[in-house]
């Protein structure tokens, strides 16, 4: 028989930071576990709904992220709490306890699932250390079972009423090993890392994953009996009764999701964007922990339902929360349907319609229980089970708070520096400098990155962070972007040299083309679709607006250069040289197209020529827009990129260095890192080709335009190029006369003075610095 829906029951307040995980006693007792370094234990009052907090454990030094319970017994009379945490132990506690009577330190890196087992007194960890581990409290000292055969970190262990522990790991595998620890089944078919597991008869279990499926599993045969499908991202947690009938989940597209048999029955979307663990007490209520700090308990039975005030508060909440979980896409708004949608019934529960309200678009759900559509938020966005839409930072398949890419030196592939938010930044600038084989001279350099990068960059990386500052419509700026061979230091990117010998690394000479490739496509093409419609219907549509099939063209593109047909990148190319003459107010997401678009070859070919010019002209002039201004310089940087892009760009090099002459102001932070990477790449083709002259009008620009910048990459990159153009010019007198010119330039020599005598302004980054210092070295 079909239980009645589920509703809110309770709701448990007092963690400050995500609840990672729950677990509940059969006396009804909640205990969960938090970022914010505790362990609570919730007990109910015995007075309706209500639960008091009797108390927080304490033994952990960092995140707290996993928990489980052995509920009391003639051998165990008092029962135990086990905990896991980010600081590689395991605490055990005597229920009632503040203090563990145990703390297990076996494992080498994060515990991040805790399990009680089939048999009494027993329970499973695994971690990030590669590894799952049986216990029996009766004896820690070591585990019964050390499980090692998963290539990356193990978030999930159950064991089953057959004998057998389940595995699921980052490494996408599901493994069956019997009881004495060897390998009975390697289980495929997630596509991504599997996240928790359940059993629900001797031999079948349940495993979810962040590829937002749910499978369905023999374990004796190692075989999959069926897939559940219906998050819509990572589906961190799953709970289920014996037999399977009613199986619970959650995950990262702020839902609980219910199943009856395999189909889904209700959906429950909570105010928040984790929900990160759930559990089922004995009576079938449910509780979950979640990324807003708060335990929330639901009940599918009435009179445990909270009362109709909290009800309404709770749905007015879920209603009122901003939906970043990002749903809308490539889709235009005003082609969504309008409220009158809301009319008709949904087909399954859980259904989601997102409708044009028309001062906002907003997002419903269909609850079949209460045969109604339930708002569930204003959206913003696109989603997906990726890391890039759910914004969780992963690495090797672990969480963490940033991932830094860091280039090390020019043509080597930037390492990845993984931080969470409480590690110690030298303890994790240690381990990065002993993984990678460098030296410990940088020690100090990466702790203080870290530290500096850590506090101002966002966790979160989401489509809603982009503010158009030319429209003021759509959410979408041009990014500043950087690749694996600029010297930069940016919040997700670093520069230092591999040598051994010194501490100061040289950047000087630079030899290959810097390029801007990072990009928030979705929201260029975005804009591109937006101001394309608007030229329908007026004076201006023969003359600017494309069809739809250029510019589905130009979406496939960008999208799949690789794989798209010569007829598609035709017309693709075809439409930006069309749409590249559109008005000064609308061409900036055009322009930002055409820099992404020519660092591929075929496009350089086509777009690289005479025709070029006018466009390249009309948006570097003093008096153009600095957004197009910046754009176009981003574009003539990334021209370098191939042959034919590199020769128009030398031999109109002449007319492009004397606008910059003209201008009046180099604007900000983003226009000024535009225009110095231009001349820096300029300055690489010029030494290339060793243009002498070329060279000799390329210095006295940088004459002119270096004492004008203050922002300190365009600063560096500016220098970078100085020292490039002086240190690697072969001819001994072509060097001199170089450098003669610099000595007799009194501003550029009192800017070099002014930065390398500079150590106590922080704004001034160390590789400023140390690059002005080796220029003064080559010209003395």
């Amino acid at each position: 028989m079909a239980k009645p829906p589920y509703k809110l029951s309770s709701v448990l307040l007092g963690h400050t930071a995500d609840v990672r995980a729950v677990a509940t006693f059969l006396d009804g007792t909640v205990v969960s576990v938090s970022r914010d370094k505790t362990a609570r234990v919730w007990k109910p009052t015995g007075t309706g709904n209500e639960y008091e907090q009797s108390v927080t454990l304490t033994g952990h030094s960092n995140f707290v992220n996993s928990v489980c319970v052995i509920n009391p017994s003639e051998r165990d009379p008092k029962g135990y709490i086990i905990t896991g945490s980010n600081d590689n132990t395991i605490c055990v506690y005597i229920k009632g306890e503040t203090v563990p009577t145990h703390v297990i330190t076996e494992h080498q890196k994060n515990v991040c699932s805790l399990k009680t087992g089939k048999k009494e007194g027993t329970f499973l960890s695994s971690s990030w250390d590669l590894t799952a581990k049986l216990w029996d409290v009766s004896n820690l000292s070591k585990p019964q079972l050390n499980l090692m055969h998963h290539t990356a970190a193990v978030w999930c262990v159950a064991d089953l009423q057959n004998g057998s522990i389940i595995s699921g790991a980052a490494d996408k595998l599901v493994i069956v090993w019997s009881r004495d620890g060897l390998v009975q089944h390697k289980l495929k078919g997630h596509t991504d890392c599997v996240r928790d597991i359940v059993d629900i008869k001797e031999d079948e279990f349940l495993t979810c994953a962040n590829d937002a499926t749910i499978r369905h599993w023999n374990a004796t045969l190692g075989t999959c009996l069926g897939t559940y499908c219906g998050h819509e991202n990572y589906i961190y947690s799953i709970a289920a009764i014996s037999n399977g009938t009613y199986v619970y989940s959650s995950g990262e597209d702020r839902t609980i999701r219910i199943w009856y048999n395999a189909e889904p029955k209700q959906t429950i979307v909570l105010p928040t964007q984790s929900i990160w663990s759930i559990d089922l007490f004995s009576n079938g209520d449910l509780v979950a922990g979640s990324s807003d700090g708060a335990v929330r308990i639901f009940s599918c039975d009435p009179e445990r339902y909270a009362n109709r005030e909290m009800l309404e508060a709770f749905e007015k909440e879920v209603a009122t929360t901003t939906l970043n979980a990002q749903v809308i896409g490539d889709i235009n708004i005003k082609d969504l349907p309008d409220s009158r949608v809301l009319l008709q019934p949904g087909q399954r529960d859980g259904q989601t319609k997102i409708v044009n309200e028309g001062d906002a678009v907003r997002a419903y759900s269909w609850s079949q229980s209460e045969q109604r559509w339930i708002k569930i938020g204003d959206v913003m966005g696109s989603s997906g089970g990726t890391p890039a839409t759910s914004g969780k930072q992963l690495f090797n398949g672990i969480e963490y708070d940033y991932v830094f890419s860091v280039d090390i030196q020019d043509g080597v592939p930037p390492l990845k520096l993984p931080y969470n938010k409480g590690q110690d930044p030298w303890h994790v600038a240690q381990e990065f400098l002993h993984d990678n084989n460098l030296s410990q001279l940088f020690l100090d350099q990466v702790a203080n990155f870290i530290i500096k990068n850590s506090e101002s960059a966002p966790i979160l990386n989401s489509g809603s962070q982009y503010v158009d500052p030319f429209t003021g419509g759509s959410r979408y700026v041009p990014e500043l972007g950087t690749s694996s061979n600029t010297p930069d230091v940016t919040t997700q990117s670093s520069t230092f040299s591999s040598s051994n010998t010194s501490t100061s690394p040289s950047y000087i000479p630079h030899s290959r083309y810097l390029k801007f490739e990072q990009a928030n496509l979705t929201a260029i093409l975005g804009k591109l679709h937006e101001l394309n419609s608007k030229y329908s219907d007026t004076k201006q549509e023969k003359i600017y607006k494309i069809s739809e099939e250029k510019e589905d063209a130009i979406k496939e593109l960008m999208r799949n250069h690789n794989q798209v047909s010569e007829e598609v990148r035709i017309n693709a190319i075809s439409a930006l040289k069309s749409l590249i003459d559109w008005p000064n107010d609308t061409v900036f997401p055009v322009l930002d197209i055409a820099r992404l678009a020519i660092l591929h070859k075929e496009v350089n070919d086509q777009l690289c020529t005479e025709e070029l010019l006018p466009v390249v002209r009309r948006h570097i002039k003093s008096d153009a827009f600095l957004s197009n201004q910046m754009l176009t310089f981003r574009l003539i940087a990334n021209m370098f990129q191939h042959e034919k892009g590199e020769k128009l760009c030398l031999d109109y090099k002449d007319e492009i260095l004397k606008s910059l002459l003209d201008l009046q102001s180099f604007g900000d932070r983003q226009n000024q890192v535009a225009i110095s990477t231009y001349i820096l790449n300029l300055i690489v083709a010029l030494n290339k080709f060793n243009d002498t002259p070329g060279r000799t009008k390329v210095l006295n620009v940088l004459f002119t335009i270096l004492p004008n910048l203050n922002e300190s990459e365009a600063i560096f990159r500016a220098l970078v190029g100085l020292g490039t153009l002086l240190a690697a010019t072969s001819d001994p007198e072509d060097r001199n006369e170089l450098i003669s010119a610099v000595r007799q330039s009194e501003s550029t020599l009192n800017v070099l003075r002014t930065i390398s005598e500079n150590t106590s302004d922080h704004s001034t980054s160390n590789k400023v610095i140390n690059c002005s210092k080796q220029i003064i070295d080559l010209i003395i």
